[in-house]
């Protein structure tokens, strides 16, 4: 019986220590560590070493202008972004409604602590 304890103890011990490793190597990689209970629901580990609220002005346009460029349900879809460090302001055409909301979601999603400044107007399919 003994034994058992011990080797109880033994084997949880270094399950901890290597939890402890995992977890210790994830934040010096600016990751958060991912959790059993994350990882049963599927979700992810991100970075967290720069947020949105941390990055420049030019970041944030660079990343907004990628996001929307690489989103084919924008395809067709002819919006500028310009930003300062107060604002986030889109311009240009879309075909619907949907076009724009989406637009500004992925402009909330980088603009931080910066205001959305919608002026993108929704031209139809005609255009």
């Amino acid at each position: 019986m003994k034994r058992a304890v011990c080797v109880a103890v033994v084997l949880l011990t270094g399950w901890c220590f290597g939890q402890a490793r995992e977890s210790a190597s994830a934040s010096a990689e600016g990751m958060s560590p991912v959790f059993p209970a994350a990882q049963a629901s599927g979700q992810q580990s991100y970075p967290s070493a720069q947020s949105s609220w941390d990055l420049t002005t030019p970041e944030v346009q660079r990343l907004i202008e990628e996001r929307l460029r690489g989103k084919s349900a924008l395809e067709s879809a002819k919006v500028e972004v310009s930003t300062d460090d107060s604002a986030v302001v889109l311009t240009g055409k879309v075909s619907s409604d949907r076009q724009r909301e989406l637009a500004i979601e992925i402009a909330r999603s980088y603009a931080g602590n910066r205001r959305i400044e919608n002026k993108i107007r929704v031209s139809g399919l005609g255009g």
